[in-house]
């Protein structure tokens, strides 16, 4: 009988305590096998203290509602699965019953953080009117103390004679200020669809962490070895022990493919965490010491064999670049990546099958992957104004090839000249030229680099 794993998901909860505790009490009636851990933090503005830890610690993130959402995320890098419980429709038809039972207005009230299109289906639902009903959605980059300013001023204008919130710590500002005020939690049906949500998100992320990655190591400037055959076997023995250690490390597999080239198969998830290229650059510093350098590929693939492949063009293009100990990577969609973890990493798409690409292409002669390769860079400098320089150093050309290819492009009607610089040197002006691919068009006020 075959063995199935059973992967108990691990959700860490962040928000108020009491939403934290509300939530989790809902996650273990709708799915007891779900392991909960709550990271509480009463106020928005503090959840990204503890987001790092959840992360660390936990499978998947829950956010109490939009607003802790919307902070965390502008304020942290987000690596795995997450969704907010949002407030639906049923929490503020819960809401309407509290003021029911309070003899409050329906037609006078302030309420933040819901969708208006669910406040106008409650309306709807209880058939009143909105007169007095003043609704604030939008939650990012905006404080809670802003949201207590909010409610506070419509019901001293008299505009209001209640405030329904979905932030816990507002409401209770609200209360402790004299003011009329109504909470509104999460509901166990917001709940199931934020756990249908992360558990879809989780599946998809294991699938993608257990693709096939396989790592080409090559050994360059290799004369020094074999210059003395026997202490150059000593050091390449040495230099084989630590690729094993560090094989070891990502719980690989290892194989000498030539006397200089190696090859790792391991986990696609492992291999692309910035811990491993940590190692990495460890290994590359310890072969330096000898003399040495390390060149390295990795390439992603749905088999072995396609994994191999892409590893391969990955290490044939970080040996093309000015730092061949730059690491790149080619997945199974063949996007490129690279160099990893660096501030000028790109990504593009090395074969295309859109149409427009084609069809730049073939107004001004340059390859599909050039084509996507320049679209990167501009997305990534923020500007779309090169010189020559830029343009080879972009497609690894000469200056005159690069000088040929801005002709083209202004030729083809892709590129205008965006103005002409006076070299300290004498000779011709360097022409700035603006290129255009189909970038997005809010690129404003171009520099250039």
């Amino acid at each position: 009988m075959m063995n199935h794993e059973v992967y108990t998901v691990k959700i860490g909860i962040i928000g108020p305590k009491s939403s934290c505790e509300s939530i989790a009490r809902d996650l273990h009636y709708i799915d007891p096998s779900v392991e909960v851990r709550c990271y509480v933090r009463e106020q928005v503005s503090a959840c990204a203290e503890v987001y790092p830890d959840c992360e660390r610690e936990c499978d998947a993130v829950l956010f109490t509602g939009r607003a802790v959402e919307s902070y965390v995320k502008s304020n942290c890098k987000i690596a795995k699965p997450t969704a907010s419980v949002a407030r639906s429709a049923v929490a503020v038809a819960r809401a309407f019953l509290s003021m029911q039972k309070q003899n409050l207005n329906f037609d006078s009230l302030s309420i933040d953080i819901v969708e208006p299109q669910v406040i106008e289906d409650v309306l709807d639902a209880f058939q009143i009117l909105a007169k007095n009903i003043y609704s604030y959605p939008t939650p990012e980059d905006i404080e809670e103390e802003h949201y207590v300013r909010w409610h506070k001023g419509l019901q001293d204008e008299g505009y209001t004679a209640v405030a329904l919130t979905s932030l816990k710590w507002v409401f209770q500002q609200l209360l402790e200020d004299g003011y009329q005020a109504i909470y509104m939690g999460p509901t166990r049906n917001t709940t199931r669809l934020a756990l249908e949500r992360l558990k879809a998100d989780f599946a998809i992320n294991r699938a993608e962490q257990a693709q096939i990655a396989a790592e080409v190591l090559q050994l360059r400037n290799t004369q020094i070895l074999e210059e003395n055959y026997y202490s150059g076997m000593i050091e390449q023995a040495d230099i084989y022990k630590s690729i094993i250690r560090y094989s070891k490390e990502l719980q690989a597999a290892v194989f000498q493919e030539s006397r200089w080239e190696y090859i790792i198969y391991a986990n696609a998830g492992i291999l692309l965490e910035r811990r491993s290229l940590r190692l990495l650059t460890e290994l590359q510093k310890q072969v330096r010491s000898k003399g040495l350098s390390l060149s390295s590929g990795i390439g992603i693939g749905v088999t072995a064999y396609q994994a191999d492949i892409n590893a391969r063009k990955a290490l044939r293009c970080a040996l093309n670049k000015a730092n061949p100990e730059d690491l790149y990577c080619i997945d199974e969609n063949n996007e490129l990546r690279g160099p990893l973890f660096r501030e000028n990493e790109l990504r593009y798409q090395l074969i295309s099958n859109d149409p427009k690409v084609a069809e730049l292409a073939e107004k001004t002669g340059l390859s599909p992957a050039s084509i996507l390769k320049l679209r990167a860079v501009i997305d990534m400098r923020h500007s779309d104004v090169f010189d020559a320089h830029d343009v080879a150093d972009c497609l690894e050309v000469t200056t005159r090839s690069a000088r040929r290819i801005m002709s083209r492009l202004i030729e083809a009607g892709c590129g205008e000249v965006y103005s002409k610089e006076n070299s300290s040197n004498r000779g011709r002006p360097k022409s700035l030229v603006r290129i255009h691919l189909g970038n997005s068009p809010d690129i404003a006020n171009p520099t250039v680099s």
